[in-house]
């Protein structure tokens, strides 16, 4: 490309993003009032959007956003939020705790827990409930239903001990313990109607593995429920974990199938039905944050398109970002919702230059610099919540974000005629997502297990001030950069992990010294923490696994990580349902990789302490 022609490019680039700073601007102020969540004086706030309605009309007949019709508009918006987010928390006053004996709608599909209970949200007179089965009983029954379907349980309302962002995020006022299921029944129609779809769409998978028909029911609806704990940890260690978040992409595709229909209508009929296939998808996969987040903008796109207004993605993000949280101004405490706009942000601002900077072909540099810009930008996000995020995210994105668009689309359409013919020829359709369900296992079981370590925020720190360097266009600039970008590369991989004790969870421990580990397992344990911190840890060989009781689950948690690591002993109560288990003798001190464990008592559970060796 010529000089000139670049430089109109950039210029033209740059006016966009400068038409976009209003909108921006706005989801700014909206973001900050919803997170100020302070409650307005009426007069005050009828006063103030008097003066932003009356600015935003001189906006509209000058086409020209000025600085005061501006500040006064993100001013009414920041306050709208405020107020809003206020009144939204004041409405999740704590529940006073009693026995109920009532009907309830299931708001979430029930989910297993590590304690072996099942977790479900629920309404309950107007107010959202986390409700949690223990009795097998009740477990048993509500197991296989969805959400819409309703059901009569008995238990007992408790407030939460400690509300935390995330049961604010979902407007959750407190917990059901339910002792009981008396009674379970239908759903509304149109809660009936997603949850038939899911049911074709799983039906249809039937001549798949189990393993490989959760990873499918993921990429198509999210729904991870089902996954064994290795592949979820290899996901996880792989960074394809979005893979398994409906998200824009989703959306995306979910347009793309219905693309044919849409072209032969006209064009208030075409936003009308494209509309209501992006609202009917959230409404499928249980209006995850990513799904609201994408349909949002989807939705203010398919206007500014039809309208004849066209803008740009950024001012997309924007506006939806600020009709959301006028919708929900809760949703700035979902750590969901903010990975979402972060993500979309990085692809939007960062991606393009990456790519534009990078070698090789073009598929390669598109696909890199959208993972390296989205990696980018949730990180001041992701990492202070999850921890360290691992590098081999970067080659595995490559290879799999494209099977995985591939599988979302042959899973909804194929799969869909595959649950409604049944049989051999749904066996037939399904062939393609065999292999490739298959192929994107091991893209994420071999990038999980590359020895490549993780990135925190210090490396993402050097690999920013690296990128503004590139940005300068000086030779000596570019080749700071590119040793500020090596050692970010290549540093972790170098780290080695300290000998020591990492907790895995709330119930679980991982002793390490160099390539050999100890587990220890108490009840809760969960099997894919224990395999991610297996592998920060850098460890090659199981030793010893300790089980304190001896639970079902936790037996579950041994097979996860004997699918990925050789286990050497374990050590558990007698009738623990592991194979080849060893019931140890009280005093008995075993010495495993510079640690040792001493069993003081071996019924009904083990009581050990483990520490290090004495030499």
């Amino acid at each position: 490309m010529s000089e000139p022609v670049a430089l109109a490019v950039s210029d033209a680039v740059g006016a966009e993003r400068r038409d976009d700073l209003p909108a921006v601007a706005l989801a700014v102020a909206a973001w900050s009032g919803a997170m100020l969540a302070r409650p307005v004086p009426g007069v005050a706030m009828a006063g103030l959007v008097g003066l932003a309605v009356a600015g935003w009309a001189v906006i509209r007949r000058t086409r020209a956003v000025g600085p005061a019709g501006l500040v006064l508009v993100a001013s009414a918006l920041a306050l709208v939020t405020s107020a809003l987010g206020a009144r939204s928390l004041a409405g999740l006053t704590p529940v006073t705790t009693g026995d109920v004996d009532v009907a309830v709608t299931l708001v979430t599909d029930p989910e297993p827990t590590a304690t072996g209970r099942l977790r479900v949200e629920v309404h309950l007179d107007g107010r959202r409930l986390l409700g949690e089965a223990r009795a097998p009983a009740a477990i048993e029954a509500l197991r296989a239903r969805l959400a819409g379907d309703r059901a009569v349980v008995r238990g007992v309302v408790e407030p939460f001990e400690d509300r935390q962002d995330w049961a604010l995020a979902r407007h959750l006022a407190g917990r059901l313990r339910i002792e009981s299921v008396t009674a379970v029944g239908g759903s509304a129609l149109h809660a009936s109607a997603a949850n038939g779809l899911r049911r074709v769409l799983d039906r249809g998978a039937v001549s798949l593995p189990d393993r490989h028909r959760s990873l499918l029911a993921g990429l198509t609806l999210g729904d991870d429920r089902a996954q064994p704990a290795e592949l979820t940890a290899d996901f996880r260690a792989s960074g394809l974990t979005h893979l398994l978040a409906v998200s824009g992409q989703n959306v995306v595709f979910v347009l793309a199938v219905a693309g044919p229909l849409l072209r032969r209508l006209r064009i208030w009929p075409r936003f009308a039905v494209a509309v209501s296939v992006v609202a009917g998808f959230a409404f499928l996969t249980r209006f995850e944050p990513s799904v609201v987040r994408a349909a949002f903008v989807a939705g203010v796109a398919l206007w500014a398109s039809t309208t004849g207004r066209p803008s740009g993605g950024l001012r997309h993000l924007a506006l939806a970002v600020c009709a959301l949280l006028v919708v929900d101004p809760l949703l700035t405490r979902s750590v969901g919702f903010r990975l979402s706009v972060a993500a979309c942000l990085g692809v939007l601002l960062l991606s393009g230059p990456i790519v534009a900077r990078l070698p090789g072909p073009r598929w390669v540099r598109e696909a890199l610099g959208m993972t390296a810009g989205a990696q980018l930008a949730v990180a001041p996000v992701l990492v202070p919540t999850f921890g360290a995020m691992p590098l081999a995210a970067l080659p595995a994105n490559v290879l799999a974000a494209p099977l995985a668009g591939a599988l979302m689309v042959w899973g909804v359409t194929a799969g869909a005629v595959a649950g409604v013919v049944g049989g051999a020829p749904a066996e037939l359709l399904h062939l393609p997502s065999a292999f490739g369900l298959w192929t994107l296992e091991l893209v994420a079981s071999l990038s999980a297990a590359l020895p490549l370590g993780h990135v925190d925020l210090r490396h993402v720190g050097v690999a920013a001030v690296a990128g503004l360097l590139l940005a300068t266009h000086r030779s000596w600039a570019r080749a700071v950069a590119v040793v500020l970008l090596g050692a970010a590369l290549a540093v972790p991989a170098t780290v080695r992990v300290p000998a020591g004790a990492s907790a895995a969870g709330w119930a679980a421990t991982v002793w390490s010294d160099g390539p050999v580990a100890v587990v220890d397992l108490r009840p809760g344990a969960s099997g894919v923490e224990v395999l991610d911190v297996l592998r920060r840890r850098q460890v090659h060989v199981v030793g010893l696994v300790v089980i304190r009781a001896g639970r079902p689950e936790l037996a579950e948690v041994v097979e996860s990580v004997r699918a990925r690591f050789p286990v050497h002993v374990v050590l558990a109560p007698e009738g623990t349902p592991v194979p080849d288990h060893v019931v140890p003798e009280p005093g008995l001190v075993a010495g495993v990789a510079g640690f040792e464990v001493h069993v003081s008592s071996a019924s009904p559970v083990l009581e050990v302490r483990i520490g290090r060796g004495a030499g």
